[in-house]
Parts: C-alpha cells; structure tokens; sequence
C-alpha cells in the first residue's frame, strides 16, 4: 500500500469517465494490475502498480482486474475484480483488499472476486466486436504476463473478437496532468531537493558513489516516498559519461565531479533531477567552463519554451542551442555535430512514469511536465555533465517545478564550503 496520502476517489472516477468517452458501445476495455514477479525461491522482485491501472482505478495491490463497459447512450458499467480474501495469506503478508476497500478506494461500486473475471468478460462481450487492452509494446523480450496468458485464451475462444490497444486512449488523458498529480511531483522535488543538499554537505573526496546513494535514498524513505522513481546514477569522474551508469561502486577523487541522476517516487510520481558537484567542493577552471556551457544551453532552452510546441520542435530548437553554444566554447567545430558530445536529447515527459507517455508530435498543453537535461560527455577528461529540471506548462506559460534545487556554480560552491 501506498505511505501517501490518496487520491480522492473522484480523481479515479473522473479519469473513467474521460476514457469511456472515447469508446463507442461496440467496445469492450479490460485492464489488469501488475504481475508479482519471482525473485528466487519464495522471494518477489520490489513490487510496483502499472501506472495506467493506478490511474484509473487508485488500486495499489496485485492481482486486480478493471472491466469497462462504454455506452454512451446510457450509464456506462464498470466492474472492478479483486482477489479474494484469504486467511491463510494474511497471516503472511497482512490484510488483503476487501470489496468495501476497493470501493472507497475507486468509485467503482461493482466489485467482485478474480474468479469471475472470465465469465464476466464472455458475457459482456456477445454484443461487442472489440476488446480493448494495454500491453508494454516497446520491448519483445519481455516476460509474459497473465495478461498475455489471458489474451491468448481470448483469441482461441472468441476468434471473432477484435483486440487492438488501448494506450493511445490511456496516453492522451495522462499527458496532462491534474492538479493531484502536480502535487505529489511538487513534493518529490521537496524532498529530492533535501536529499542533494544533504549530500553537498556530507560530499568529500574518498567517499564511495554508494554511499552517495544510500543518502539520498534514506532521505527519500525517511520523507514519505514509497520508492525511488529509479535507481539512482552516481557517477564520478569518468564514470559520469556513461549515461545509465548505476554501479556506484567506484571511490570518489579529489578533483573529479560526481554526476547525481535521481528521483523519490512520492504516491506513484517522482521526480526527475540532475545535478553535477564537485568532489571537493571547488571546481576547476576546465570543470566551470564545461559546466558553464552546459547552464547556458538548459536555461536558454527552458526560456525558449512555449505552449503548443512538439517535442519534434523542441528537439530541433535544442539542437540549434546546444549546436551554437557548444561551438562557440570550442567543444565541436561544427555546431551540426552536438551529438558527438551531447549524446542525447534534451528531454522527455515526465508523470506517473519516469519517462512518461505521449508522441513525440502532440503539442505542449496546459498541465504537460517535462524534463529538460542538456549533457555535456568528454571521457577522455573525465568530465560528464547534465543539469536536469522539470518543468510544466500552465496556461500562462511555464514553471520551473525543480527552481528550488541549486544549480548555479556560485550556490554550489558555497553550499558546499559552508558544510566544510
């Protein structure tokens, strides 16, 4: 269960009826929670809610099924399915869902036990040609989950019965966010910012990137978070050119800058944030300069932001900042080139998923949240820099969600020989 405050369950109910506008009396929408996956023996792997079931259900448990039935001639029928108590589980892992819980939790005043699902399912789809599902469609390799084991049995037994995506529909409500959802990102920053200025303040050379880690991450548990958002990269020296470097075993030196790249999941969301110290306290004169170059291209591309903009666009306005200012600091001799030393693009949605979903074609809406994280690689110096913040656009414009969490060279430098 989740250690934050809940979401009310018209926030759940309210995101339903969004959906089921969509959908015509010809289809049939079926979600599931997320499996429980074996670790080894009887231990599981860290057990984490889909993110669209959480979304339109508020159901933090597995084992869960959601039935929907649009129709928008009348009332549409939702049916939530839920394991079935029992006791003999519970003297091992504690109370289970009951139908009341469920029903307060979602606003879903139908509830029934898991075992039903199937009979409920061929019944409801006899005058219905399409069912509706969302699977994770970007990795082929992934394990098959009971979802994929139910869909198989569908297609064998009902040959006639359309199965086509859902996500796109999912997709589009979550691209904007409500204001619940704000709120809990806001307060992921809170205490993310807490974790890296505890962090500045303890940072000397000899410490290993681990311990690094194990801060923030006491920090984040300490202050509410059910999780991290994702494992954290700590990254020292040249370990910070490696983008999804998350060994953090390596000893941090005196003159090396350490690359911080975290989240606290804080009720589901998190924030995402970057920001590069040096071990010592001080940079170098070459430390600044890149570092320098790196501010310049994150805060001339968040004020280049506007509503109604692509991230196609963005991209494209990213390159020509990065390209011009990278070129004029010497880092490239073609500013076509970025690449060559930036390795990535600017950013990416941000929300219930670290790496939230969308197209790259939508265009920036009131309530979108994005990160925006310029990176500036060069191995052979054992240099890596990223500064990453979030920001989301209102209907005035922008905000800068992650404003907070220092990042001038000057407030670092500062922070940290004040802790010293």
């Amino acid at each position: 269960m989740l250690r934050t405050p809940p979401f009310p369950s018209r926030f759940f109910t309210e995101n339903r009826r969004e959906l089921s506008a969509s959908f015509d009396a010809d289809a049939v929408i079926l979600l599931q929670s997320a499996d429980s996956m074996v670790r080894n023996s009887d231990m599981e792997h860290p057990w984490r809610q889909d993110s669209s079931f959480f979304y339109l259900t508020g159901i933090d448990e597995p084992g869960c099924s959601l039935l929907i039935l649009p129709n928008k001639a009348g009332t549409t029928e939702e049916i939530l399915f839920i394991p079935s108590v029992d006791p003999e589980k519970e003297k091992w892992n504690g109370k289970m869902l009951t139908r009341d819980d469920a029903k307060l939790a979602s606003g879903i005043e139908k509830v029934q036990y898991s075992e039903t699902l199937m009979m409920t399912l061929f019944r409801s789809q006899k005058w219905r040609d399409v069912l509706y599902v969302e699977l994770n469609d970007f990795f082929p390799d992934q394990p098959l989950t009971r979802q994929h084991r139910i869909l198989g049995d569908i297609s064998r037994r009902l040959p006639g019965l359309q199965i086509r995506k859902l996500d796109p529909h999912t997709a589009r409500l979550r691209h904007r966010k409500k204001p619940e959802e704000v709120a809990n990102i806001r307060t992921s920053l809170h205490i993310i910012n807490d974790a890296l200025s505890a962090v500045m303040r303890k940072l000397k050379p000899g410490m290993m990137e681990y311990q690094v880690e194990a801060e923030i991450v006491y920090h984040y548990l300490n202050n509410g978070c059910n999780r991290v958002g994702f494992e954290a990269i700590v990254a020292g020296g040249e370990n910070a050119a490696i983008l999804h470097y998350v060994t953090n075993h390596a000893r941090l030196n005196d003159g090396d800058m350490v690359l911080i790249d975290t989240g606290g999941e804080y009720g589901m969301y998190s924030g995402d944030i970057t920001r590069v110290y040096p071990v010592n306290g001080r940079f170098t004169p070459r430390q600044r300069q890149c570092y320098q170059a790196v501010l310049d291209v994150n805060q001339a591309f968040i004020e280049a932001l506007s509503p109604g903009d692509s991230w196609k666009q963005l991209y494209e306005k990213a390159g020509e900042i990065i390209g011009e200012i990278y070129h004029r600091a010497g880092f490239i001799d073609d500013p076509r080139n970025h690449l060559a030393v930036s390795y990535h693009r600017i950013g990416h949605y941000l929300g219930l998923d670290v790496h939230d979903v969308g197209r790259l074609d939508w265009p920036m809406a009131p309530g979108t949240i994005i990160t925006v994280e310029p990176g500036l690689y060069l191995p052979d110096e054992k240099i890596g820099v990223r500064i990453e913040d979030n920001i989301l656009f209102t209907e005035q414009g922008i905000e800068i969600l992650s404003r907070d969490i220092p990042k001038e060279i000057e407030e670092i430098e500062s922070m940290m020989a004040a802790a010293s």
